[in-house]
């Protein structure tokens, strides 16, 4: 069947437009090839959407805004209704002022204030000079000392994290904006997202069902590094429809998802995971995989990024793993990157990357199904408790 017909078909009849929707009762997840960034869309039944994170800057013929927009499009929306930046690195905020001259966007959800202070360790090395953090009133925030900082003598680069950050808030001004702590909520046409961490804080006691001691936490080592300190500040979301459940953490490290799961799990299990860090070394713990035990875990990583071959095989570990889907082959080899026909792009020259996405179709019985943008290739599992 030609390639494009195929995508037709998968665009028509597994994500219905809202006008026909109604006839259908899934909810769709988008995993976008953001290359090796962040960027995940919901769409409701009725068409209310919410996007988790805008992957990276404009650049190239097809920047990373035009595949989101490419895909809200598919689903039939013209409009993102909730925003949620987990963190303010560029992989995940840096496609936002591209994305919002594409399509509309409702509210904006995010931690609060950018956290990443000079002399640690980012996403592009050592950040610095002396930049200030700013708040959300765009104003300099105090320092650990209680004072606000002498100003830098430089305005700090674009896509560093604390420019970044203060052209966020250039761009969300006037606009509506909520900040989120754990135990939040936020309910959207039967879609129901539970904050559980952001700030670097968690939900304080286990939910209802989870509480279980964790084995893994006695023999858990500590992190050298985080990546930056902004990763381990993410908005992490525990996402429920129906009898599935699904945790996208975005970038939440390995020394915060300890304190998620150490002693005990405070979250409980779940069916989809969205892979924490793109699925690199710093995030994807035992403690952490082992508590969620995840059906289907999703991994947005890109064909140099992320998919170490560690955090796959905790992946593969979990007592209830049944499939891990990629938006990438990462090394060229089937024992690391898997059934090729779980790959969205399975080339690993960047110049015949195609921008294929993975497409779930989640519906309230519990049934998942996950499509192969690239190839039509699909699997349904089911939720399990």
């Amino acid at each position: 069947m030609n390639r494009k017909i195929l995508i037709a078909l998968l665009a028509g009849a597994a994500m219905a437009a809202p006008a026909m929707a109604r006839a259908d009762d899934a909810l769709q997840m988008v995993s976008i090839d953001v290359e090796g960034g962040g960027g995940t869309l919901f769409v409701t039944p009725h068409g209310k959407s919410v996007l988790i994170d805008t992957g990276n800057p404009e650049r190239g013929d097809h920047p990373n805004s035009e595949n989101i927009a490419k895909a809200a499009k598919q689903l039939g929306i013209t409009k993102i209704d909730y925003l949620i930046i987990t963190h303010y690195h560029v992989d995940h905020l840096g496609g936002l002022e591209g994305l919002l001259k594409r399509i509309p966007i409702g509210t904006f959800i995010d931690h609060g204030e950018n956290r990443e202070v000079p002399g640690t360790q980012g996403p592009g090395g050592m950040i610095g000079p002396d930049w200030r953090t700013v708040g959300a009133d765009g104003k300099p925030s105090p320092g650990r000392n209680g004072q606000i900082p002498p100003a830098p003598t430089e305005i700090p680069p674009p896509n560093s994290t604390a420019g970044l950050y203060a052209h966020y808030i250039k761009m969300i001004a006037g606009r509506p904006h909520r900040v989120v702590k754990p135990g939040d909520h936020l309910s959207v046409d039967g879609m129901n997202i539970l904050f559980v961490a952001a700030d670097a804080k968690m939900i304080p006691k286990p939910l209802p069902g989870a509480g279980e001691k964790v084995a893994d936490c006695a023999t858990m080592p500590g992190m050298v590094s985080n990546g930056g300190e902004e990763n381990t500040r993410s908005v992490a979301s525990l996402i429920s429809y129906g009898k599935v459940k699904i945790a996208a953490f975005g970038d939440l490290t390995w020394d915060r998802e300890k304190d998620l799961f150490c002693p005990v799990n405070k979250v409980g299990k779940v069916d989809v995971l969205l892979a924490s860090h793109h699925g690199t070394q710093w995030s994807g713990s035992p403690a952490m995989l082992n508590s969620l035990q995840p059906i289907v875990t999703i991994m947005g990583n890109s064909s140099g990024k992320g998919d170490d071959p560690e955090r796959a095989k905790t992946i593969q570990a979990n007592p209830r793993f049944q499939a891990l889907w990629r938006l990438h082959a990462g090394r060229g080899k089937a024992e690391i990157d898997g059934d090729p026909n779980m790959i969205a792009n399975a080339d690993l020259d960047p110049a015949k990357d195609e921008r294929y996405n993975l497409r779930l179709r989640i519906r309230p019985n519990g049934e998942i199904t996950v499509i192969n943008e690239r190839n039509g290739y699909n699997k349904t599992y089911h939720a399990a408790r």
